[in-house]
């Protein structure tokens, strides 16, 4: 499926609850950075997921509850009460991210959602830059050894 460079992140959400449902598409729409679509079901999110390709499900861990193992294909934050209902949930959902609480603030909602949305900037230095900072240091504490020298001197 062609889909544009730029675009809007996708967020399936999966929650059965109307209000709980309706209350977190807004949260998320008010940001007006998302493309959220919802479903009720477990089996109307896999269908979903394979005919528009999300970059994030939030997942209810009381649909995963009912309705048993989700297989998305795509990175999965559970949506529960406690730590312990998360950590059940996550075993549900082939690709699980961590979880957040169903009560939480929208800041930290959008928070979670955002760290799972932008990669980490993970640079690892190559051994060139590593010894051209050895260098650097040992020209550096010979220069603080050649000051100390004339002071002394």
């Amino acid at each position: 499926m062609y889909r544009p460079a730029i675009s809007r992140p996708r967020v399936l959400l999966v929650v059965s609850h109307p209000s709980v449902g309706a209350g977190i598409e807004t949260i998320l729409r008010l940001e007006r950075r998302y493309d959220v679509r919802r479903a009720a079901k477990l089996a109307d999110a896999v269908a979903l997921a394979r005919s528009w390709p999300a970059d994030l499900a939030l997942v209810d861990a009381l649909v995963l509850r009912r309705d048993g193992r989700a297989e998305l294909g795509v990175s999965s934050l559970i949506l529960a009460a406690s730590p312990a209902e998360a950590a059940a949930a996550e075993r549900q959902v082939d690709k699980p991210q961590g979880w957040v609480a169903k009560d939480a603030p929208s800041a930290d909602l959008v928070s979670a959602v955002e760290r799972l949305l932008t990669p980490s900037a993970k640079s690892e230095a190559g051994s060139l830059a590593l010894f051209g900072i050895g260098v650097l240091l040992v020209v550096l504490a010979g220069l603080l050894l050649y000051l100390i020298w004339i002071a002394i001197a």
